[in-house]
């Protein structure tokens, strides 16, 4: 009979589920205190981060500092969403100025209380033998009317490729993270119904570089001296020396490339840059003028590439309607001065 007892395995199943039931109801109850941890602390620094842009437009309007206080915690509470505010508390250290440079900081700290096991809240971390957790985070804003925010993304020919194991495109991804920050920042703004513009957006595309318009070429905060040595890429201003050029040559100073010589007509001793050399090929505004003589904008060059017909514009500058690598070395006969 023993021997039969022991051969025998009807049960098994029910015995096994006892076993398992356990470490299975135990990850149920982590993963519900798990999620709705999170779910608290997102709300909670979504009403950290509007309180702070509310609050700092107080600051800005001459509010004491007893009333930003006030105001920053009611707007906070206002927010939490399914945070019980009994549950957070929130600290405001006030800029030394309210004309603007200061920074307003919030900091809010979140204690949540697990439904199930106080394990689950020694595992998620920051737990005390009560089974109560507690996060904290701050934010940051600096004195100003309006949140500034500038976008700037990316957009070459790579970003088409599709993305490691999402089966979109690059740009796609990239479009859907912008738009969600976007709405995100957004939704919080809608929220201040008394700040006027309290968040604004700038787009800035680039690829290799990025494209500001051909009007702000002069503008200072441009580099007009060539520091970047992007300016210089492809370009050996060292082969233009006096030796080989004395009306034409280049001389470095103090980290600047200029224009030596009387050769480069009412740009001399300018700073030797990317722009200037685009100004010089292209004859742009006026520079490199010529005394005396006029100008051909050739339309059309004969089977020698001379110019064979063109228009009579204005005296004194040469224009070529060509690629800038032809005009880097303008060919004979394409355009003469009469």
């Amino acid at each position: 009979m023993i021997r039969k007892f022991g051969r025998d395995r009807r049960g098994n199943y029910t015995l096994m589920t006892v076993i398992t039931m356990v470490p299975l109801m135990g990850g149920v109850a982590l993963s519900v205190d798990y999620s709705e941890l999170l779910r608290q602390k997102h709300a909670t620094l979504n009403a950290l981060d509007a309180a702070g842009l509310a609050t700092a437009q107080q600051v800005v309007s001459g509010a004491t500092d007893d009333a930003a206080r006030a105001y920053a915690k009611t707007f906070f509470e206002s927010n939490l969403g399914p945070v019980d505010p009994a549950n957070t508390s929130l600290t405001v250290t006030l800029p030394n100025s309210n004309a603007g440079g200061g920074t307003l900081k919030l900091c809010s700290a979140l204690t949540y209380h697990p439904y199930f096991l106080p394990a689950a809240a020694m595992l998620l971390g920051g737990g005390t033998t009560s089974g109560a957790t507690t996060f904290t985070d701050c934010s940051e804003i600096r004195l100003k009317n309006t949140l500034e925010v500038a976008l700037v993304l990316d957009n070459p020919g790579s970003m088409n490729e599709l993305g490691s194991g999402t089966g979109a495109r690059r740009i796609d991804l990239l479009k859907t993270a912008a738009k969600q920050l976007v709405d995100t920042l957004a939704l919080q703004a809608q929220q201040m119904k008394q700040v006027s513009k309290p968040v604004q957006f700038s787009l800035v595309p680039f690829a290799a570089s990025v494209n500001v318009g051909p009007t702000h070429d002069q503008d200072s905060w441009m580099d007009q001296d060539g520091i970047s040595p992007i300016q210089h890429e492809d370009f050996d201003w060292t082969k233009m020396t006096a030796a080989n050029d004395p009306d034409r040559y280049a001389e470095k100073l103090n980290g600047v490339w200029y224009k030596r010589g009387t050769g480069w007509g009412d740009t001399e001793d300018q700073p030797l840059t990317r722009f200037s050399l685009y100004a010089d090929i292209t004859v742009e505004s006026g520079r490199e003028e010529v005394p005396n003589t006029k100008q051909y904008i050739c339309d059309t060059y004969n089977k020698k590439g001379n110019c064979s017909s063109g228009p009579l514009d204005h005296p004194g500058i040469y224009l070529h309607h060509q690629p800038l690598c032809e005009l880097a070395g303008l060919r004979g006969g394409e355009a003469a001065p009469v």
